[in-house]
């Protein structure tokens, strides 16, 4: 979508290496070598989703909604039982926590350099949130459906581990928004109604409550990172009041997102590329021990994502916690309706919910002929627990969207149902001797 209904500004294409970068006082540093692959697209968006309704948002809004269609309802396909496994997950998931690449603070803005406040009216001004609470969690629940009312005691993101630090003061309140244009910013415990938007390099917000309320506008995000712009968001509550596209609307160089509480949007992260065709904008991401959840139908198209991208590169998505409750769409998509994707690795994350939970494919130019137009190359999926708590199939359909694929084929191993143990890596859970479809 073209946000804000600006003309994208052309670039020339450019090879990005498959690395993945954090942010840190020195400017962009390498992580890490990607080896990943690819995912699915899911429980799309039907032929009668209300993607006319965008037409008075935005153009690109527009084009974006052209993609989001839900497909049919699934009709299980008769498997054998003997493709379940009894092996039993592990009930506390490896961790994966993000100190490791944990960005450093970038330096503080030059004298004279403050960021600049760009008034909004109408904004929400942020209320008191609950004091956190956390503790250890029997480990037999944690293989159980239980888990979700055990999040951080069973070691995945959740209300204590993610957000700002309970008992945090506020350093400063803004309200009306803020637009970020000094590079090297720190923002250190603020409260912030009306968004951030990030037009500056290495930009570091953390230990913050940032609030949006954006009038459903699909582009929107709690947090924008505009084209050039590369930020690390840690520690966070993002909560777009059932009224703002994204926690995060990624169309910078680089972002890396961790152990923020994404709440009230319609897709959690959105990577966007502003040109078809050329890299550079929505690329280079780490997105780790994030818990995302409560998404609302009321912005964008209506449609939920926890993660989406209609053409990315160089991404990590680790140990994260997605909950969808809705019945459509997914934990995460990644098509290719804008440039090619690649290089996205998909690790040690609790998912439920959706239509499919689950989608990696290669739709361009079409569903049914995706050859001659962009590729979903090495993504991959691994070490991933799926959870049956809210439908029977994890997704309403099933886990792994089943009509279209990644160009490459599908490169997943370790992915398990959590509370049965069965193994996801070559099919859909097995329902009473069905497979979800």
């Amino acid at each position: 979508m073209s946000r804000f209904g600006r003309a994208p500004t052309p670039r020339a294409a450019r090879v990005v290496v498959a690395t993945v970068v954090v942010l840190g006082a020195s400017g962009l540093v390498t992580v890490s070598a990607l080896n990943a692959t690819a995912g699915t697209l899911d429980a799309r968006w039907r032929t009668d989703a209300p993607i006319s309704a965008l037409a008075g948002r935005d153009a690109h809004a527009v084009e974006l909604g052209a993609h989001l269609r839900r497909g049919p309802a699934a009709t299980p396909t008769k498997t054998s039982t003997a493709q379940v496994t009894t092996t039993t997950p592990s009930s506390t998931p490896v961790s994966t926590s993000a100190t490791s690449a944990a960005p450093t603070a970038s330096a503080s803005p030059t004298a004279g350099g403050a960021p600049s406040v760009t008034a909004a009216a109408g904004v929400a001004t942020p209320t008191n949130k609950t004091t956190k609470a956390s503790s250890k969690a029997p480990a037999a629940a944690c293989g159980t459906s239980a888990v979700w009312s055990n999040l951080v005691g069973c070691g995945w993101p959740g209300s204590a581990n993610t957000g700002y630090p309970d008992g945090q003061v506020f350093a400063k309140t803004v309200t009306g928004g803020l637009t970020i244009s000094v590079d090297g910013t720190v923002i250190d415990g603020y409260k912030i109604s009306g968004g951030v938007t990030v037009e500056a390099k290495n930009v570091v917000i953390r230990n913050s409550w940032i609030t949006n309320s954006a009038g459903g506008v699909s582009g929107t995000g709690v947090v924008a990172i505009m084209e050039g712009a590369s930020a690390t968001i840690d520690h966070s509550l993002l909560d777009g009041l059932n009224a703002t596209h994204t926690c995060i609307w990624h169309e910078g160089a680089s972002m890396v997102a961790t152990a923020n509480e994404c709440t009230e949007v319609n897709d959690g992260i959105f990577s966007w590329a502003t040109t078809p065709g050329a890299d550079g904008t929505g690329d280079n991401f780490v997105i780790a021990d994030n818990w995302l959840h409560n998404f609302t139908i009321d912005a964008a198209n209506g449609h939920v994502d926890g993660y989406q991208t209609e053409g990315a590169k160089n991404g990590v998505i680790r140990h994260n916690t997605f909950d969808v409750s809705q019945d459509q769409t997914s934990a995460i998509a990644i098509w290719d309706s804008r440039k090619n994707a690649s290089n996205i690795a998909v690790s040690d994350n609790l998912i439920q919910g959706g239509g499919f939970s689950i989608y990696a494919e290669d739709y361009s130019p079409s569903e049914s002929s995706p050859a001659g137009g962009y590729t979903v190359t090495n993504i991959t999926f691994t070490n991933n627990r799926f959870s049956n708590s809210r439908y029977a199939c994890v997704g309403n359909y099933g886990v792994w969207y089943t009509r279209g694929a990644p160009s490459d084929g599908w490169h997943r191993s370790g992915n398990v149902l959590l509370e049965t143990g069965q193994n996801l890596d070559s099919n859909n859970p097995i329902v009473n001797g069905w497979e979800c479809r």
